[in-house]
């Protein structure tokens, strides 16, 4: 049977390829005989319709062309599905190809789609909305819902607009009150962020969930407690070498499911996109989206997790 193939660009990614150099990986598909279409989604909502239709009617693999935002819609049309998922990176910070160690040319990526790895993970869940790399609220999904209000400064600065107002509202961030239920346990602590990851990198510079496996049915919780701008300077240093849980730092836990209560409401996002409120609840579904990667040694984020490896 011929393999079919659904490309899916965002033509307000900041890094997009022109149009002749995208054309690159299909052209490059049809060669090696595959059938592929290609559309331009007019907004998210479009993304996630696109990618959900390529999944009802059988096709092999959608290829997101966008950053880790757009790979989040398309996630949400083929979760649960036989279509696996490829990447163009086009986006601001393109965590998911760090994790994975994927090429970034279209040829590239056409020829990893021919010859790479299928491999079969996990997703977390907030609320109702499936993500792939983690979810999080506190000080940085106030900047992520702040942020989107700059769309300029984002399309212009990338990277850069992130941490310029980030820096800004630690400094006047005081955290709220949240109480956590989870492996049958409840607590309270005033919270400063706190991150579910079902990978390890944090925007491609810090690996916060730095024992996550996308294999594992489980997604790590990572909570910092809020104590002023000295508190977070030494957390962030910490956390920069890996020894960031523990002994007074971050309370790390594994779980399949946690509910969450923070007075005031904070936004929450996921994999970069705000997409509510608390309170939430998040779960994991183990095994329900597959991924093309390169061929060879699976990376950390993507490998069974260590029962043994130490929490610091």
């Amino acid at each position: 049977m011929t393999r079919r193939a659904r490309l899916i660009a965002n033509p307000s990614a900041r890094t997009l390829p022109s149009r002749d150099r995208l054309a690159v990986a299909p052209a490059w598909l049809k060669l090696h005989g595959w059938q592929v279409d290609s559309f331009v989604s007019r907004d998210p909502a479009d993304a996630t319709r696109l990618a959900q239709e390529a999944a009802n009617d059988g096709f092999d693999v959608v290829i997101a062309a966008g950053g880790d935002g757009m790979i989040n819609h398309v996630i949400n049309g083929i979760a649960g599905s036989s279509t696996a998922l490829a990447v163009i990176p086009s986006g601001t910070a393109n965590v998911w190809i760090r994790e994975i160690g994927a090429p970034s040319h279209p040829g590239d990526v056409a020829a990893m789609i021919e010859h790479g790895r299928r491999v079969r993970i996990d997703l977390g869940v907030a609320g109702d909305r499936y993500f792939l790399l983690m979810a999080s609220f506190g000080v940085d999904s106030i900047v992520a819902s702040e942020i989107d209000h700059y769309a300029l400064a984002k399309a212009r600065f990338g990277r850069g607009a992130y941490v310029a107002r980030g820096l800004r509202e630690v400094l006047h961030y005081r955290g709220v009150a949240a109480t956590f239920t989870a492996n049958g346990q409840t607590w309270e602590m005033p919270l400063f962020l706190a991150l579910l990851g079902n990978t390890r990198s944090y925007g491609g510079l810090l690996s916060i969930s730095h024992r996550a496996s996308a294999i594992d049915g489980m997604l790590d919780l990572v909570v910092y407690r809020s104590g002023g701008i000295s508190r977070f300077a030494v957390d962030l240093a910490r956390t920069a070498v890996r020894r960031h849980t523990g002994w007074g730092g971050a309370r790390y836990e594994r779980v399949r499911e946690v509910t969450v209560e923070t007075t005031p409401s904070v936004p929450v996002q996921a994999d970069g996109e705000v997409i509510g409120q608390t309170p939430m609840r998040f779960s994991v579904v183990c095994r329900c989206l597959d991924v093309i990667v390169p061929a060879g040694a699976l990376p950390p984020s993507l490998a069974p997790a260590l029962e043994d490896e130490p929490v610091f």
